[in-house]
């Protein structure tokens, strides 16, 4: 048997060979290692880098020479480099006046080694290699290149990974060196990069070589760059340094960067007085590209990379929610000059320092800037929208542990952003707003142009109170959202009766219903003498805690007055019934309304009591308390109703929701509130679609069409400014094939892409079986481009009684929708089940997606959530069945 074996293997090994792939088999032998499962360890430490790429938009390659000063940390005669899509042609390394030429070594991904033919000592060298890569078409990351009207555009995104698609490099965020650029192009073609260019050249026919100075230290994911015939609009200087600003758009679309460049200087003085120190870099860049896809914005060094619709707002569409997103979107990457830039985690497991800060800052930014928009309520959302996904048991912890791909294809989620946000407003609460901004001072001023790690973090900003670290790292090293219930004890003197442990929908006892956190905890009650709330951080599974200033017991109490703690609050049903007659402040009411959604949820709330408060909410004359109102009447899957019990709804909502909906009005008004704009978004759709309101469902038809036909060349468009998408919508809920056909041929026809991905969207809104399926069938009818079209996927799945047919369509298209999609789609088509609601639907959506999802990173955890949320949906619905029996019998009258 030996023999036999032996001979297989043998003519197996040729056969690779022959192939000319040894290299991947010699590479695991014993005298070269197999590649690295991410990390390529500090053997050979990079100390600057010197390239030089060759791009023409129109061409599909791209030529490059890199030249990298090294460290050699060790003797050895082999090392890895991160390379990936791109073929490393030659590579020669010196040492002094010594030349030596490498063996390349190749892989299938991420690596490529270099074989030296003796041992190299210690000490300083210098790399030099050249090579040549492809601009992707479908994907958004590493060079890739897009058009735009007539003209092509190469634009880069390199966070996490993908810097080693334009550059073999040393990929890695610890990696902090000087990157000196040059960039061969067409003479009329403009070139960007993270620095001002030094200078410029004639180079052949047609073509121009521009140098550009060296960078400050940085890693690797935040080198940027573009290169085609851009308009530069410029922005004069701002700042205590006196930065130049300018914005980067396609040809032929300057005006409209018109309100980017009105207030970014602002933006930039609001943080330069919070950081206390002047911007970084040299200047600040603003690029606008068409499409991106699983990323907005990108906080490259001197280079923000906005996906268009952001940055650039034509003239119709400059509205006041354009500029709230803005403003808000370039806050958070202007705070990533500072926080991420110029501190940089020192490996992925702190991404969430970065993305948790620039969250939280964007939203101290824009309050500054204009508090009108209201920045509280912004945090509320992200406090909801992360509890929603904390609250599985398939969550991870903020600070995660990055050891393999599939790792770091997770941390770019809800858990990053929303929750680290709101754990840093929570811990600010408890600290002090300056003395929080001293410790985040003193943490730049420790790290700058270094690295740092979420220890560092905390130790400078809990220099004033050694509670703070414990605090923050109960909340960032375990997963999950803490249940606080709180009571009354009056047996003796008064005291608050806290008890906690993991919020879990359906209240299953695990282990981890015994975690602990240190969460700073807030109340109200009566015969406060303060008009603060009465705080304790509490550390304790149970615990009771005396009421300062209370005479006697309290007749009522109030959790988590501010909203700002990170946890679900419950109070038992005869306190929650006092709170009635308590006149609440406007975040008091949303805060309380949204825990008692969280725990209607999970079971631990009848739906049918929310509702009843939503009811007695929906008249309130503050536009921010019927919001949340309406929010809570989302806790019904439609999908779950009868027909007769849709009917029923509808009229349920139509009576409590109508009138106020109808007194809005689908256009925004002269003096209106950007609170009562804001209510505008939610209110009307509900109105309009589940309640089945005739007199907005014909405004939205009249509306869409008169804005389709404006778009289409003939006369005036109305101004419909932030309700456009809503009005959209509203008309495909219950539109006809005349309105799908108008929706489709414009879209086709219009240049901006701001308006076409409008359009796409609300195709996804069809409730009509027909047309409906002729929308999902545009994904691969090659008419749009499947990056943007995929919103009609997203759209309709986001309704329940569409997401059956949406799961039905993907999985019979299943194989085609990932060849015309961005590779790491694969990952992210599982997210659209998470509407389902039935045994049935979730047995297929398990068989279908189980082994799929896990070839691709983040697609297991995105499976494994979207799964979870389905069986929560079954579960309520077999739980709050008797109380909705009783919903649906009282709204029948």
């Amino acid at each position: 048997m030996m023999p036999r074996l032996f001979s297989r293997r043998a003519a197996r090994f040729f056969a690779i060979c022959v192939t000319a792939i040894c290299t991947q088999v010699f590479a695991a032998s014993p005298h070269q290692p197999a590649p690295p499962v991410m990390r390529l360890g500090d053997a050979v430490k990079p100390l600057a880098y010197d390239a030089e790429l060759s791009i023409v938009p129109g061409a599909d390659q791209f030529n490059g020479k890199i030249t990298i000063d090294v460290e050699l940390t060790k003797a050895q005669n082999f090392f890895w480099l991160n390379a990936d899509k791109i073929d490393v042609k030659n590579a020669r390394l010196m040492l002094g006046e010594e030349q030596l030429d490498a063996k390349i070594v190749k892989t299938d991904k991420d690596f490529v080694g270099l074989q030296f033919g003796r041992m190299l000592p210690a000490g300083k060298a210098r790399l030099s290699l050249t090579y040549s890569g492809q601009f992707s078409k479908s994907n958004t990351s590493g060079l890739f290149k897009q058009k735009d009207g007539d003209h092509w555009y190469v634009y880069s995104q390199f966070e996490s990974t993908s810097a080693r698609r334009a550059f073999p490099c040393f990929d890695e965020p610890q990696w902090k060196t000087p990157w000196t650029l040059a960039l061969t192009v067409k003479r009329d073609h403009v070139a960007v990069t993270n620095m001002p260019s030094i200078s410029e050249e004639n180079v052949g026919t047609d073509m121009k070589r521009i140098r550009f100075a060296p960078t400050l230290p940085l890693p690797s994911y935040l080198i940027a760059l573009g290169v085609g015939p851009f308009d530069v609009v410029d922005g004069g200087t701002a700042g205590m340094n006196k930065t130049a600003l300018r914005y980067i758009t396609p040809k032929g679309r300057a005006a409209e960067a018109a309100y980017a460049a009105k207030v970014t200087p602002e933006i930039l003085h609001l943080l330069e007085d919070y950081f206390g120190r002047p911007y970084p870099y040299a200047k600040l860049d603003s690029m606008a590209i068409p499409i991106t896809v699983n990323f907005g914005a990108m906080e490259n060094a001197g280079l923000i990379t906005y996906r268009s619709n952001i940055l650039l707002h034509p003239a119709d569409r400059e509205d006041e929610r354009a500029q709230r997103r803005y403003v808000s979107i370039a806050a958070h990457e202007m705070a990533h000059q500072w926080f991420g830039d110029l501190v940089t985690m020192a490996w992925w497991n702190d991404l969430w320092l970065n993305e948790s800060f620039a969250t939280w800052m964007s939203r101290k930014v824009t309050e500054k800037f204009n508090p009108a928009w209201d920045a509280q309520a912004q945090r509320e959302d992200e406090r909801i929208n992360a509890i929603h996904t904390d609250r599985l048991a398939s969550t991870r912890q903020i600070r995660q542990t990055i050891a393999k791909p599939d790792d770091l294809a997770n941390a770019f989620d809800g858990i990053t952003y929303d929750k680290g946000g709101a754990v840093l407003s929570m811990f600010e609460s408890w600290l002090g707003e300056q003395r929080f901004r001293d410790g985040v001072r003193h943490y730049l001023k420790q790290h700058e142009h270094g690295n740092a790690t979420a220890e560092d973090f905390f130790a400078a900003i809990s220099e004033s109170d050694a509670q703070l670290s414990r605090g923050f790292s109960s909340f960032v090293e375990q997963p999950g959202v803490p249940l606080i219930s709180m009571a009354l004890d009056c047996q003796a003197k008064p005291a608050l009766h806290l008890k906690q442990e993991r919020y879990q929908p359906g209240g299953k006892a695990s282990p981890a219903s015994q975690q602990l956190w240190n969460a700073p905890v807030c109340v109200r009650y009566e015969g406060q003498k303060s008009d603060q709330p009465f705080c304790t951080m509490m550390h304790e599974q149970e615990t009771s805690i005396a009421l300062p200033d209370a005479a006697s017991c309290p007749g009522w109490l109030l959790p988590n007055p501010s909203g700002v703690g990170y946890f679900v609050s419950k109070i038992d049903h005869s306190l929650l019934s006092r709170l009635h007659a308590v006149p609440l402040k406007t975040s008091e009411i949303t805060a309380l309304l949204n825990d008692l959604r969280m725990l209607a949820q999970a079971g631990e709330f009848p739906q049918d009591q929310l509702l009843e408060l939503a009811a007695d909410y929906a008249t309130d004359a503050r536009p921010e308390v019927v919001k949340a109102a309406v929010e809570a009447v989302h806790v019904v899957n439609s999908a779950t109703l009868d027909s007769a019990g849709h009917a029923k709804f509808s009229a349920w909502i139509n009576r409590h929701f109508g009138p106020q909906a109808l007194k809005l009005g689908w256009r925004k008004r002269e003096g209106d509130s950007e609170a009562t704009n804001q209510l505008r978004v939610d209110l009307l759709p509900l109105a309009a679609n589940l309640g089945a309101e005739p007199t907005l469902r014909a405004q939205a038809q009249q509306l869409a069409r008169q804005w389709l036909v404006a778009k289409s060349g003939t006369g005036a468009a109305p101004q419909l400014g932030a309700m456009l998408g809503n009005i959209l919508h509203s008309a495909a809920y219950n539109g006809d094939q005349a309105l799908f056909e108008m929706l489709v041929a414009t879209a086709a026809k219009t240049r901006d892409n701001g308006d076409r991905n409008e359009m796409l969207s609300a195709l996804g809104s069809f409730t009509d079986p027909a047309l409906r399926q002729k929308a999902l069938d545009l994904m691969l009818s090659g008419g749009f481009d499947p990056r943007e079209a995929v919103s009609i996927l997203h759209t309709a799945s986001s309704n329940p009684d569409s997401t059956p047919a949406v799961q039905q369509f993907v999985q019979q298209h299943y194989v085609a929708l990932l060849d015309k999609l961005p590779e790491d789609s694969g990952a992210t088509l599982p997210r659209m089940g998470r509407a389902l609601c039935s045994a049935e639907e979730r047995n297929n959506f398990d068989r279908f997606y189980k082994t799929r999802a896990a070839k691709y990173p983040g697609g297991k955890r995105n499976f494994a959530q979207t799964l979870e949320s389905i069986d929560i949906c079954v579960m309520n619905r077999t739980t709050q069945k008797g109380g909705m029996q009783r919903f649906m019998a009282a709204a029948a009258q």
